[in-house]
């Protein structure tokens, strides 16, 4: 009984730590829509998506695959990880940072400094995250702590203040210090060196390069995954706001789910190979399950939600309700097989369907934004998004093959 108390509180973090993560900017959104409207969410929102998209790049993929490394380290391999991280993570933002803040500021109509500062700081944020150390030393708790609680904490804070009339530019500042304070906690947790090494940063050039079909897999998904706000401020304008209404919410959902898959990391990577394809299977179907559940879900609270999120400025019509949350499924099941090839060390292979994917997706979206407004570009989502789950399964069912599973 005591065995399977404690295994459902460790269950309970993996999922809480997430969840605390991923409502850490939702909770923004109401200062942001009460005190600068519409024009001011929807720069807030061009600004998160491209500075998403930032910090996709800047994370070089490290989550993708170095969860599981880390389960399978030592003590003294998960610092040198964990050293490792850090500096190829910090360096890489360092580049990517400045570039996403130049080009939320260009894209957004107004509120230009504001949106320069979101994006960067979200870059920052996401790159400096130790969510992944954590979750792969099977230690959610001290994810909460370290990653989760200061985001919540800081942006309540950045809340409060816009509330009480500061401006939005006070929420980039916010995010800019949250990786400090995140790493700070990190290495007092973890025992943990607050700063990479120069061994560490010396190696890094190297490091990069050596993750390079990786890291083009990740940059090439941002096309299709973190930019259609961006892509829509250029089409069709005013659909930027109600599209990231409804995508905003989603992905924030999305983002809570992968306690599902963090969960089963450690239980794919340490599978004996006659038992590889049945876990594998399992995890796929957990994870479409989920989705569904998650997809009635969103179709069902959106609507009593959406009025107090976003201050009655953002009406969410039904249609587009129903293709989110097809797309929040779909997002799911590549979720599945991308894990089972990440568990049979095959994760290069994802770079070919998310390049099949954007292919297709980004002038799906470029026409279907311009022609359907948010729900053509909810569409074109879900058209990329299952051509890259279809790409994924192919090589999926090719390694279990070539692996004698």
């Amino acid at each position: 009984m005591r065995r399977a108390a404690a295994q459902a509180r460790h269950l309970a973090l993996f999922v809480l730590a997430p969840l605390v993560a991923s409502l850490a900017p939702v909770l923004v959104i109401p200062a942001v829509t009460a005190t600068a409207g519409a024009t001011g969410w929807a720069a807030v929102a061009v600004a998160l998506a491209v500075g998403g998209a930032g910090h996709v790049v800047a994370e070089l993929g490290w989550s993708l695959d170095q969860v599981q490394a880390v389960a399978r380290a030592d003590a003294d391999g998960r610092r040198e990880l964990w050293e490792a991280g850090l500096a190829a993570k910090l360096v890489a933002a360092a580049v990517v940072a400045p570039l996403c803040a130049v080009v939320a500021a260009l894209v957004a109509s107004e509120h230009a400094l504001a949106a320069a500062l979101i994006a960067g700081g979200t870059v920052l944020t996401g790159a400096a995250s130790p969510a992944w150390f954590f979750v792969g030393a099977g230690r959610p708790g001290a994810s909460l702590v370290s990653d989760a609680l200061p985001r919540v904490l800081l942006l309540l804070l950045a809340a409060a203040a816009m509330t009480a009339g500061a401006d939005l530019v006070v929420y980039g500042l916010v995010l800019l210090l949250v990786p400090v304070v995140s790493v700070t906690v990190a290495s007092a947790v973890g025992r943990l060196p607050v700063l990479p090494s120069r061994c560490s940063l010396r190696a890094t050039p190297g490091l990069i390069r050596t993750r390079g079909t990786i890291l083009r897999g990740r940059a090439i998904s941002t096309v299709y995954t973190m930019l259609p706000a961006a892509v829509l401020a250029t089409v069709a304008p005013t659909s930027v706001a109600v599209f990231s209404a409804a995508d905003r919410p989603m992905r924030t959902g999305f983002a809570v789910l992968g306690a599902l898959p963090a969960r089963l990391q450690s239980w794919l990577g340490s599978a004996p190979a006659p038992d590889r394809a049945r876990r594998i299977a399992v995890a796929i179907a957990l994870n479409a399950a989920a989705g569904a559940v998650a997809a009635v879900g969103f179709v069902v609270v959106m609507p009593l939600v959406s009025p107090v999120l976003f201050s009655g400025t953002v009406v969410l019509g039904r249609p587009l309700l129903l293709a989110v949350a097809v797309l929040l499924l779909v997002m799911s099941v590549s979720r599945g097989t991308a894990l089972g090839l990440v568990s049979l060390r095959a994760a290069g292979r994802i770079t070919s369907a998310v390049t099949a994917a954007a292919l297709v997706g980004l002038p799906a979206l470029v026409l279907g934004g311009a022609t359907g407004g948010a729900v053509g570009a909810v569409l074109a989502l879900v058209l990329a998004e299952s051509v890259g789950a279809v790409v994924q399964g192919a090589h999926l069912r090719g390694a279990l093959r070539g692996a004698g599973s």
